[in-house]
């Protein structure tokens, strides 16, 4: 579950697991679980399935932003880490992972699940080079 900053819960209202509701919420009503709920009052947005998929795909299109800003602005490739947040991408958890994507697996406290998911991870790009390669 992750609550969002100055979000308020009334007494007795049931958030299930695997929920995210948003930032300044008033949650009076039960929530259901693996859902992504916001607002005031607050209500279901969608479900986590597809808050996941909404992020990846945002996150493609951050990356390859960031990579384009960095090259105009400071005229050289972005390093590993640059790019600590979207290691994913061109990552299954196979190969030994730079230093930084280590930090980043290890920032909640669940590295040990975190390896789990990243070995089932189908990057999208075979590696880095090839990421940087494709944003050209």
């Amino acid at each position: 579950m992750f609550i969002g900053m100055h979000s308020t819960i009334l007494k007795g209202v049931h958030i299930g697991n695997n929920v995210i509701i948003g930032a300044n919420s008033l949650v009076s009503k039960d929530i259901p679980d693996n859902c992504v709920a916001a607002g005031n009052p607050c209500k279901v947005i969608m479900s986590l399935s597809d808050y996941y998929q909404k992020r990846k795909n945002a996150q493609l299109g951050e990356a390859e932003e960031l990579v384009r800003l960095y090259r105009e602005h400071l005229k050289k490739e972005p390093d590993e880490h640059v790019l600590h947040e979207f290691f994913w991408l061109f990552c299954d958890g196979k190969s030994e992972l730079a230093n930084e994507w280590k930090d980043m697996m290890k920032l909640v406290g669940n590295e040990s699940q975190s390896y789990v998911k990243l070995k089932e991870n189908v990057p999208l790009f075979k590696n880095k080079e090839e990421f940087l390669k494709a944003i050209r």
